[in-house]
């Protein structure tokens, strides 16, 4: 796979942050994948169009080691995969027993529906603390904002998707 995307860029530039990209984060890209999507087919696949993705975009790569490329690359991968969920019809995947929502009154498609309202930084968050199961410090590290805003929003997301109105949000 990293012959044929090194193939689509000619500078030697692009090449090596390419080559920096894929050994850096390919498994990371592929758990994410993973935990999105369950098949091994499917992950391979978005892992594949997330780098088609990112080389769309290298320009906007300065340090493929620091924690914007992280987020970014996280950012890029979640939305290829919800991209292909979309495009087969499926549910997003919820982890119940991680987030304690077992004694909420709300019901499964509730939580979905609220989930697809929450406004993008909120959804973010939310995949990396629910998904993902970072930590609010690392999240906080990853988006640069301060661990306590992390816990704020984290509270936050919890009421909106336990949230049984219709009004929501």
């Amino acid at each position: 796979m990293l012959s044929s995307l090194i193939a689509t860029v000619d500078s030697p530039t692009d090449k090596e942050l390419i080559t920096q990209l894929y050994n850096t984060y390919k498994q990371f890209m592929y758990n994410i994948s993973m935990s999105l999507l369950g098949k091994r087919e499917d992950a391979e696949d978005a892992v594949q169009d997330s780098f088609v993705r990112i080389i769309d975009n290298l320009d906007k790569i300065n340090n493929p080691y620091s924690r914007k490329t992280k987020s970014y690359i996280t950012v890029i991968t979640k939305n290829v995969c919800l991209d292909m969920i979309r495009r087969n019809h499926k549910d997003i995947p919820f982890e119940d027993s991680y987030t304690n929502f077992e004694n909420s009154n709300a019901t499964y498609e509730q939580i979905i529906k609220n989930l697809k309202q929450l406004p993008p930084r909120l959804k973010n968050i939310a995949f990396l603390f629910f998904v993902q199961r970072l930590s609010p410090k690392e999240i906080g590290e990853m988006l640069d904002i301060n661990t306590n805003t992390v816990y704020a929003y984290v509270s936050r997301i919890r009421k909106i998707l336990l949230d049984t109105k219709d009004e929501n949000i």
